[in-house]
């Protein structure tokens, strides 16, 4: 049975393989603020921002989106089991929605988790 620890690795590995993953505006890096956007704002605001569109419908932060995206997969992922939903539009709605805040609370704590992989994996 794996660890926690290989689970996170293992997803952050298959999402950091994504093209354009946490690449910001201009060829920023997107990635390396994720964490503290989470913890400054809370992981809600860090998705509603990751998931903004502009006027004409296409993502405000491309890069951001990859990332939330891959929240969503590693979240979804059976062996870890916190959400059901698989992309980063419908996780907002499913933790928005849940009246169970600890749903919530656990969801941010793993994805700070996950995240310190990610960022480590992403060339």
């Amino acid at each position: 049975m794996k660890t926690l620890a290989q689970i996170r690795a293992d997803n952050a590995l298959k999402a950091a393989k994504k093209p354009g993953m946490g690449l910001g505006k201009e060829g920023g890096d997107a990635l390396s603020g994720f964490p503290m956007l989470i913890k400054m704002d809370g992981l809600l605001a860090a998705l509603a921002f990751a998931i903004e569109r502009k006027s004409e419908n296409s993502r405000k932060h491309p890069g951001a989106f990859l990332i939330a995206n891959a929240i969503a997969e590693h979240l979804s992922n059976k062996k870890i089991g916190i959400a059901s939903s698989t992309n980063a539009d419908d996780l907002v709605k499913e933790l928005a929605n849940d009246p169970d805040d600890s749903k919530l609370r656990r969801a941010t704590a793993e994805t700070l988790a996950y995240i310190n992989y990610l960022k480590r994996f992403v060339v």
